[in-house]
């Protein structure tokens, strides 16, 4: 979908503008999230922060007792444009998809589902930093 994305819509935002945006969706929040949840550096969150902020898509809100913590709210621009790469990703996705038979299509949807249920699961991960751990047997 990435690729796809960057070669649809980037004339509207770029693929981590679209992931901010659609965190934003679910609700307010602050810089340090955002750095977190991206894996970057909370300046590298600031300065894609302030372009979406001069593209009218976000908000942003200095609290009283911190002045330090910025909270971060998309706008009704920044909900338009989120849904509308999101129209056009769908699209995209359906048409590549659409090469695919029914059976296929199936078979990946199946996948898909299985794989993001094992994500999901914390007891994979905590199970092989276990084994990685534990002292070899001699």
């Amino acid at each position: 979908m990435r690729v796809l994305h960057n070669r649809y819509t980037v004339d509207e935002i770029t693929d981590t503008q679209f992931v901010v945006l659609r965190a934003l969706r679910k609700g307010s929040c602050n810089t340090s999230f955002l750095a977190h949840m991206l894996g970057v550096t909370l300046s590298a969150v600031t300065a894609l922060i302030n372009r979406l902020y001069k593209m009218g898509l976000v908000t942003r809100e200095r609290q009283e007792k911190d002045r330090r913590q910025v909270w971060i709210t998309i706008t009704q621009q920044g909900l338009d444009v989120l849904n509308d790469v999101e129209d056009k990703r769908n699209l995209l996705l359906a048409v590549y998809l659409s090469n695919l038979s029914a059976s296929e299509r199936q078979q990946l949807l199946d996948l898909l589902k299985r794989a993001g249920n094992l994500f999901e699961r914390d007891d994979i991960l905590e199970k092989d930093l276990l084994v990685e751990e534990s002292p070899p047997d001699n």
